[in-house]
């Protein structure tokens, strides 16, 4: 019985590998010769994947084995695929094992890539010396282990980073002053540890002595934090866009709200990620003081997402160029055909990989395999960055729960880039990115256990119940101010929002001088796609 079910696997396997183009049928074969010719003579993803799959086969001499990782490492990194399996860091692991198996000089870079891990430290002591380990352990971030190999008297810039980054403030400064006697830029780590010493005289005076606007920034920040707040305004007018927002704030808490205008208006002008909140906020200030002429200007330097706030009705986003069909089409719809998407999503990646040029044909054949997010991120800023997935589920759920469905595709759009099966630093998860207390919250407000936050259909569904309900916590408001209230909370969190508008009086001015930065760019960047749909057939 046993030898017959064998049997019959390999047949099945063989039935299987017929249906594949090849040379995909001989890497679903795994004969390792086939295997390797296909690697030593093929092209595309084929002879990238065949590769990778001979990697682990002892039979295979290690240097050809080694050139396989480093190939395949370095592919994956360059992708950035989002997808469980493409993840560059196991592939560079195997690449810098090999490598230096094999006496491979590129060992030291693959290594490097998987700093501060301590087998990666172990390796970089034992394969390098001098300036290029020293700045491979800075840069990945391995401070512990340049310290104890940095020579005292060498590179002071490099053991004062190091220290201030492992918190040890006060044992970084002669290392920083030294840094500086070489460097004026020396002066700026030196005052940033001052500030931390809480030695804040002593970092001012070491902050004047580097005349760059990261330096006005954080002298703004240490006089700020003294209360000496014009002499902070000076400071930051001449620093940063960061700087420059703090200004504007520090000026409308003095009642100084012209000399606020006038600074978000310079800010507005811009291109930083602060010109469109501060479009909006000399918009309402330049009402309030009466000044139409610079209202209208600010008016006009609102954008889209924000601009829908204030009636202004925005465009559709750039179209895509149009080219012929992509030589891969074919390809794809066979591997599609014989079950192997994993493997049409490689060969779609590898083409946009060495033709990012053609990114207008192949973007749907991403989006065709379920690669949303790397779709989106190849056809930014144009339209085709804006797909419809999931339809039938988004278009059902938002009618009942009285939503726009080009809403609800905007959230979906920011929080994940449709990626199902998306995790966020924080542990926020699936379509929707809920963290799991929340997702709980909307099961109990569906009366039913929670559902897999990864099911698509079930983050979609959750997604509209949860805006509907901020909506109603919302209902104080009207329009896109009730909306606008709803998406800073399903950011920041409802009690957050409410008690920030009921501290601030007002919900422009809570939009403004709100304590978080995430929300309200958030806020900012909802409302761009919702712009958008809303400006798409």
């Amino acid at each position: 019985m046993r030898g017959f079910l064998l049997s019959f696997l390999l047949a099945l396997t063989s039935c299987q590998a017929q249906g594949l183009p090849e040379p995909f049928a001989a890497l679903e074969g795994g004969r390792v010769e086939e295997v390797r010719q296909v690697a030593l003579g093929g092209e595309g993803y084929a002879r990238m994947l065949s590769g990778w799959l001979l990697v682990d086969r002892e039979e295979v001499p290690l240097a050809e084995r080694a050139e396989y990782a480093w190939r395949y490492a370095l592919f994956l990194e360059e992708v950035r695929a989002f997808e469980p399996g493409w993840e560059a860091k196991a592939a560079w692991r195997k690449a810098a094992f090999l490598l230096q198996k094999a006496q491979d000089p590129r060992a030291f870079s693959a290594w490097q890539r998987l700093l501060p891990e301590e087998e990666a430290v172990a390796a970089l002591l034992s394969l390098g010396e001098g300036e290029r380990l020293w700045e491979a352990l800075f840069r990945g971030r391995a401070y512990e282990a340049l310290l104890r190999v940095l020579p005292l008297g060498v590179r002071p810039d490099l053991r004062a980073q190091a220290l201030f980054r492992l918190g040890r403030y006060g044992e970084a400064l002669p290392f920083y002053r030294e840094w500086a006697r070489e460097d004026p830029r020396g002066y700026l780590g030196l005052g940033y540890a001052l500030w931390r010493l809480g030695r804040r005289e002593e970092a001012l005076e070491a902050l004047a002595r580097y005349d760059h606007p990261e330096s006005r920034y954080a002298q703004g920040r240490i006089l700020e934090e003294m209360g000496r707040l014009l002499e902070a305004v000076a400071a930051y007018r001449r620093s940063t866009p960061e700087g420059l927002w703090r200004a504007t704030g520090v000026l409308e808490r003095l009642g100084l709200r012209r000399e606020a205008l006038e600074l978000y208006l310079d800010l507005a002008r811009g291109s930083s990620r602060y010109a469109d909140d501060a479009a909006l906020r000399a918009y309402f200030l330049a009402r309030e003081l009466g000044l139409g002429e610079l209202g209208e200007e600010a008016l006009s330097l609102v954008p889209g997402g924000l601009g829908l706030l204030l009636g202004k009705e925005p465009g559709p986003p750039p179209p895509a160029p149009s080219s012929s069909p992509p030589p891969e089409a074919p390809l794809v719809e066979a591997l599609v055909a014989s079950g192997k998407e994993a493997w049409a999503r490689g060969v779609v990646r590898y083409a946009l990989w060495q033709r990012p040029q053609d990114w207008p044909v192949l973007v749907p054949l991403l989006y065709r395999l379920g690669a949303y997010r790397e779709g989106i991120r190849a056809a930014w800023p144009t339209a085709m960055a804006y797909p419809r997935p999931y339809r039938a589920w988004v278009e059902g759920y938002a009618q009942r729960e009285g939503l726009d469905p080009d809403l609800l595709y905007a959230l979906l759009h920011v929080e994940s880039r449709f990626d199902p099966l998306a995790v966020s630093p924080t542990g926020a998860l699936g379509l929707a990115q809920f963290l799991r207390s929340t997702w709980a919250d909307v099961a109990r407000m569906l009366g039913e256990p929670p559902a897999d936050p990864f099911d698509p259909e079930a983050s979609i569904r959750y997604a509209a119940r949860y805006v509907r309900w901020l909506l109603e916590r919302c209902s104080a408001f009207k329009g896109l101010e009730q909306l606008a209230c709803a998406l800073t909370a399903y950011n920041g969190g409802i009690g957050y929002t409410l008690r920030g508008i009921a501290r601030e009086g007002d919900l422009y001015a809570f939009l403004r001088f709100q304590e978080r930065d995430e929300p309200r760019e958030y806020l900012a960047k909802v409302l761009a796609a919702y712009a958008a749909y809303r400006a798409l057939p």
